[in-house]
């Protein structure tokens, strides 16, 4: 029987990052994958919704045009032409991830698959013998008692996707980041949104500042928002009766259930072989490696880090890293965080409650977007930068709410990876003008010498 140097349970951003990893460090790869290559990611997440928030961004630039001397009369929403493209781009980036396969010669199964001892992987009656393995099973939408995904009136985030027909009303149960996020887009494409948060402000990974910031926006916009509060009960009777607990019923054409992911654990013979399981999650060493030392676990199934997908092709990469000898230990410490509604918000290290409540000795600067030529140019001062860090000019946190922050905080993450001072980051020179003088600003503010504040 051949046998495999490595073979991986899924082939998300975990997976089949460490499979072209893997290959690329001369290992013989095999990815397993019982649905479609790319995991959730591809398919039902990252990059279909970022499509359908693309071009809801798009509309929202083309309603503002008229400020900036473009007038355009009579625009219309093409939700079809919109799920189109959604798919032809997951469509393309999949049969990309194909071509990569082909070209380093990673060995891709359909089907579903069992771990029956350290070195053994039965894959629909067919057994694979293997020196390491890798789990990388993900997650999926997590559900509500009482409250059944039908994928027709009631949703999860990957059923909502597969929607053909822009909803008149909405209502989302959960304010995070996929509540948000969905939010965002249904309401700039016309469907009138209510959000229904069982805490007390949405968006709690991130600073108060920033999630108050973000509900007055959307409230702004004609979302609805209603927090504290717990959906207890929907009946079907034409529309939607939503029953609350603070005792109002709303009614809505469908409802989207955003409360949390669950990792896919099950069915896989874990505990047959003596692997852990913690509060539903793999347990794994500060090497991703389980409890038998040869197999290891990443991304969203495992215990420990944000459930982000670039944190799983970070753990992809380190398990390999380590199955070649190259040990490696897991640290989530600079992981950046997106939230990609409109406007951005993103964030790496810790937020300003988070460094107050461990730290005594906080410092915090602030610059707002409004100060920036760039943001003021282009029309969008929503916004700000904030800098946390301590009295030696160590960073412990960045937070950006703003345009295009997804992507400026790559420059928040190496400065923060990378340990600069905060004082060196103010002599660092941007590029004039650009969003990116917010780090530069916001530095000089950190360090006494503030250029444009007072």
């Amino acid at each position: 029987m051949k046998r495999r140097d490595l073979v991986i349970i899924g082939s998300g951003p975990g997976g089949y990052v460490a499979g072209l990893y893997g290959a690329g460090n001369n290992l013989n790869v095999c990815v397993i994958e019982k649905d479609s290559l790319g995991g959730t990611c591809l398919n039902r997440g990252c990059i279909p919704t970022k499509v359908m928030l693309n071009s809801a961004s798009l509309l929202s630039r083309i309603r503002e045009s008229s400020v900036h001397g473009i007038v355009v009369d009579n625009i219309t929403v093409n939700f079809q032409k919109i799920n189109e493209r959604k798919e032809e781009v997951v469509s393309r980036l999949r049969a990309g991830i194909e071509t990569l396969f082909r070209a380093k010669k990673i060995e891709l199964i359909k089907g579903t698959a069992v771990i029956k001892d350290r070195n053994t992987v039965v894959v629909d009656g067919a057994r694979l013998e293997s020196t390491h393995v890798i789990i990388a099973t993900g997650s999926r939408p997590s559900g509500l008692s009482g409250i059944e995904f039908d994928n027709t009136d009631i949703f999860s985030s990957d059923g909502i996707l597969n929607i053909n027909k822009l909803p008149k009303t909405l209502l989302i149960i959960g304010g995070g980041v996929i509540g948000c996020e969905f939010a965002t887009i249904f309401n700039t494409l016309g469907t009138k949104v209510t959000i229904v948060e069982l805490l007390d402000r949405l968006l709690v990974t991130q600073s108060r500042e920033a999630s108050k910031k973000m509900e007055i926006i959307l409230k702004k916009r004609g979302v609805e928002v209603i927090t504290s509060a717990k959906v207890e009960r929907i009946d079907k009777k034409g529309a939607l009766n939503i029953k609350i607990s603070n005792g109002r019923v709303l009614n809505a054409e469908k409802v989207l259930v955003a409360v949390g992911r669950t990792p896919n654990v099950s069915g896989l013979g874990l505990e047959d072989i003596g692997i852990k399981i913690e509060k539903g999650y793999i347990a794994v060493d500060g090497y991703l490696r389980t409890a038998i030392d040869n197999i290891y676990a990443i991304g969203d199934c495992i215990t420990g880090g944000p459930l982000l997908a670039h944190k799983a092709s970070y753990d992809g990469i380190l398990a390999c890293d380590n199955i070649l000898g190259r040990e490696r230990l897991a640290d989530y410490s600079s992981v950046p965080n997106c939230v990609y509604t409109e406007p951005e918000i993103a964030s790496v290290g810790l937020n300003e409650e988070e460094a107050r409540a461990k730290y005594a000795d906080v410092k915090i600067a602030r610059f707002p977007y409004l100060g920036s030529g760039k943001a003021f140019l282009i029309g969008r001062t929503e916004g700000f930068i904030k800098i946390v860090g301590n009295s030696k000019g160590e960073i412990l946190g960045i937070e950006i709410m703003g345009e295009e922050a997804c992507d400026l905080v790559g420059e928040a993450t190496l400065a923060k990876a990378s340990g600069i001072n905060i004082k060196d980051l103010s002599h660092v020179v941007h590029g004039h003008p650009t969003l990116s003088e917010i780090f530069q600003e916001a530095a000089h503010i950190f360090s006494g010498t503030a250029i444009h504040s007072i």
